[in-house]
């Protein structure tokens, strides 16, 4: 059953847990670039500079960076961005990107204003609360500048999936750590509260190594998803105009079995 109780993911716990998975978060996303030729796109159409929300270790960020954008890239987790400096130092592109450690509720760029943000693989759902994803949105919308754009990805909420998965322990990835050489399984253990619209996650990864010892990083977190009528209302409440929603990156409609809910907003 799921917990009756939701304290959410306070800012501390969240940050600690992004840092125990910054260490994993390039293995996990090493086959994923669905939205990346979207956003080249949009960042090519709208300009400079660009905002990254939940930036990550710079899946997004380089690809920018590559393409002489300059980008900032926000994310609370200081293990995160501390990957990010590497692979950004790694390829001489510090130039074009700046890294901000900050809340996205609160951070504050006063000085900066955006032709484009970008919030995509579910960042936004960190937030556990109405008033926080709430919080976040009009924060972004207060840095965007006339017209600016933004593009948020969240998955869609299929109720089916949601229960046939739900509190079952899965083998969702596995790959050798070219490193330590260890074999590494990522277990997922999901449960959902549908009157919360709240998704209990833990991430289980189980390194084997060479000798047999193994050692487990448990990374518990929460996700708050939204339905795709939800999410248009709250952009609208943050003064946006919803422009488009798609079901995927390549402009396909959203449908009630479409993988993702895409929407590009702009600020009038």
């Amino acid at each position: 059953m799921p917990p009756e109780n939701h304290d959410g993911n306070q800012p501390d716990e969240l940050v600690g847990v992004l840092d125990r998975f910054a260490r994993f978060y390039d293995h996990d996303y090493r086959d994923y670039a669905d939205d990346i030729g979207l956003i080249l796109d949009m960042a090519e159409e709208c300009g400079d500079p660009i905002l990254e929300l939940g930036c990550g270790t710079g899946r997004v960020l380089l690809p920018l960076a590559e393409a002489g954008h300059a980008v900032v890239g926000v994310d609370i987790s200081p293990g995160l961005l501390a990957e990010a400096r590497k692979k950004l130092d790694g390829q001489r592109l510090r130039g074009k990107v700046e890294l901000v450690e900050g809340d996205l509720r609160t951070f504050d760029l006063a000085e900066k204003s955006f032709s484009l943000a970008i919030c995509t693989t579910n960042t936004l759902m960190h937030l556990t609360t109405r008033e926080d994803q709430l919080a976040a949105l009009c924060n972004v919308y207060r840095h965007l500048g006339r017209d600016g754009l933004l593009l948020l990805d969240v998955f869609n909420p299929d109720a089916a999936r949601l229960l046939a998965v739900n509190g079952m322990m899965e083998l969702a990835d596995e790959w050798v750590d070219a490193g330590s050489g260890a074999h590494v399984l990522k277990w997922c253990v999901r449960t959902v509260d549908f009157g919360e619209q709240l998704q209990d996650t833990l991430f289980i990864y189980e390194e084997v190594a060479a000798d047999g010892m193994v050692r487990r990083t448990l990374c518990p977190f929460l996700l708050r998803f939204l339905w795709r009528s939800e999410a248009e209302l709250m952009l609208s409440l943050c003064g946006f105009e919803v422009g488009a929603v798609w079901g995927d990156f390549d402009g396909g409609p959203y449908a009630a079995d479409s993988e993702h809910i895409v929407l590009v907003s702009r600020k009038p």
